[in-house]
């Protein structure tokens, strides 16, 4: 939910004129996740933020040995 957080609040100052350098240097991310987050559209950045979390990690098989 962070992530589409983010994407609303790099919207809102764009609105509001902010230029994406500025964007960028107040939210404390790169100016290129800030260009990123503007090609998307909302349906697109709510589905990324889903697909996060679906993935498969390299050490999924080993994570009951991880956990013990």
């Amino acid at each position: 939910m962070e992530k589409l957080l983010l994407y609303v609040q790099i919207h809102q100052l764009s609105e509001q004129g902010f230029k994406v350098a500025k964007v960028a240097k107040k939210l404390g991310i790169s100016r290129n996740t800030v260009y990123n987050f503007l090609k998307m559209s909302f349906e697109e950045a709510s589905d990324w933020v889903n697909s996060l979390s679906q993935r498969k990690k390299k050490l999924d098989p080993y994570r009951d040995q991880i956990i013990s």
